[in-house]
């Protein structure tokens, strides 16, 4: 097939979060197993040494009043062609979506002129696409301008998280020149602003998310951001396909951050790692327990309950070593729960990869409490780096871990449901304790290691719904 993705950012390109490299990956996968591949994107300034890359044409984009001017860019690569519209004004900006004092506020405007520009640049190649894949708001008036054309391409939007979902004044109607019979509550009307996101689930043929557990919860009140009542209303059309991990790039066997390469046939190196590890955080960690987190620290990722329940869990025989920035007022707390503990928790409120990959190859348990979480990536990286995983049941968490049973002996982590601190204190006590019996934590961590979350099997599925939107239209 003939498929294009369109998204805000991928890597190798740019990123700021997991949308980057579910983009990128499934750009590389989809092109690897034979599909003409092309990746639609936005060309930031931050963008830098791209190879191959040359102009393939202009296009005029008519805004307001005004006729802005963009140029479309394409790189060959191994897999498909990545095509960049470059616009200096609206993406030669120093971050991608804003600074530390908010988004920028003319980002509507922005990514409409990009949605724009990704139409009139596949007329403008000649690209006869059988789907487009739009991914996240930044790309939901895709599937409006498309139909609202009558180009017969099949559109895929995917909700990679619903919580962000680019509303905006209806003013933007005016600026983008979006017909106002759109404008309605089964349109992308919502509470009297225009939605990006609920364009894309309203005018999309088909729309997914990245786990099946999260496309059922996004039908809930609890869950749906407000957008509940209208993907029920498409439920017929809604699937959720669960994210890989790109092996690769996260693989205790190949991983040159890490203190010592480890497999699940030779493990010793993991206990090497944690030594390691001891050593550079000045932390003592031979004999106990080590519970890593990696994560953005805000209420989502569940950092409210967590601060909550380490007042009284690390006063067991434990170690505690947390990663990330985020929420003000959760990064205090867990610089406080150091403070109070200082020899059984250390909260590094940083950024850092080269320490998050020493984080996973380093703990005996991960820790993902999430609020709410579509997929999740660290409890797949976790698995396989051999780190036993404590999460939520939700979301994509749900889809992949296994509560273990101890009277079966099977499962591949430990999880709970009520989204409690006395539930989440509850289980990192029941991880404690399958630690003290090495047995059944051995086994336990051998069964995460040999998990099998690679993207083939999500990009099998990906094709088999495009081919099924393409037999649709």
């Amino acid at each position: 097939m003939k498929i294009g993705i369109v998204a805000s950012e991928a890597v190798p390109y740019a990123k700021t979060g997991g949308l980057a490299d579910v983009a990128g990956t499934l750009f590389k996968v989809f092109g690897k197993t034979g599909n003409e591949t092309y990746l639609f994107m936005p060309f930031y300034k931050t963008i830098k040494n791209v190879e191959n890359i040359s102009q393939a044409g202009e296009i005029l984009v008519k805004i307001g009043s005004q006729t802005v001017k963009g140029n479309i860019l394409t790189s060959k690569t191994d897999y498909g062609t990545a095509v960049f519209i470059e616009q200096g004004y609206y993406f030669g900006r120093d971050e991608l979506y804003g600074t530390k004092e908010g988004d920028y506020p003319d980002n509507g405007e922005r990514f409409g002129f990009f949605d724009l520009a990704v139409v009139e640049a596949i007329k403008k190649l000649n690209l006869d696409l059988d789907i487009i894949h739009a991914n996240d708001w930044q790309t939901g008036l895709i599937p409006l301008f498309i139909k609202d054309r009558g180009i017969k391409i099949g559109t895929l939007f995917t909700i990679h998280n619903l919580g962000y979902q680019g509303n905006f004044e209806q003013g933007l109607l005016d600026l983008l020149h979006i017909d106002r019979k759109y404008f309605t509550i089964d349109g992308l009307e919502f509470y009297g602003d225009v939605s990006f996101l609920k364009s894309g689930i309203v005018f999309s043929d088909y729309i997914s998310t990245v786990s099946p557990s999260y496309a059922k919860e996004i039908m809930t009140p609890e869950y749906g951001m407000g957008m509940d009542g209208i993907l029920r209303a498409r439920k017929n059309k809604l699937v959720g396909i669960l994210n890989g991990i790109d092996y690769e790039a996260w693989n205790p066997e190949k991983d040159d951050l890490i203190y010592a390469k480890y497999s699940v046939n030779n493990i010793s190196g993991k206990e090497e790692n944690k030594r390691k590890l001891s050593e550079e955080l000045n932390f003592e960690t031979a004999g106990k327990p080590l519970f890593g987190m990696v994560s953005r620290l805000a209420g989502q990722k569940g950092v409210d309950i967590l601060t909550e329940a380490l007042e009284e869990f690390l006063k067991e025989d434990v170690k505690v070593v947390i990663l990330g920035t985020g929420e003000k007022d959760l990064e205090e707390k867990l610089v406080s729960l150091q403070n109070k503990f200082p020899n059984k928790i250390k909260s590094l409120i940083k950024f850092d990869n080269a320490l998050a990959h020493k984080i996973y190859a380093a703990s005996d348990f991960f820790i993902m409490p999430s609020k709410y979480e579509p997929c999740g990536l660290g409890q797949l990286i976790a698995l396989k780096y051999g780190s036993v995983p404590v999460v939520r049941a939700t979301g994509g968490l749900k889809d992949t871990i296994d509560n273990y049973n101890d009277y079966t002996h099977c499962g591949n982590g430990f999880s709970f449901e009520e989204y409690s601190s006395e539930e989440l204190l509850k289980t990192l006590k029941r991880a404690k304790e399958i630690y003290g019996d090495r047995k059944t934590y051995d086994m336990l961590r051998q069964i995460g290691m040999m998990c099998d979350f690679s993207w083939s099997q999500s990009a099998l599925k990906y094709l088999e719904l495009f081919n099924k939107i393409k037999s649709e239209i």
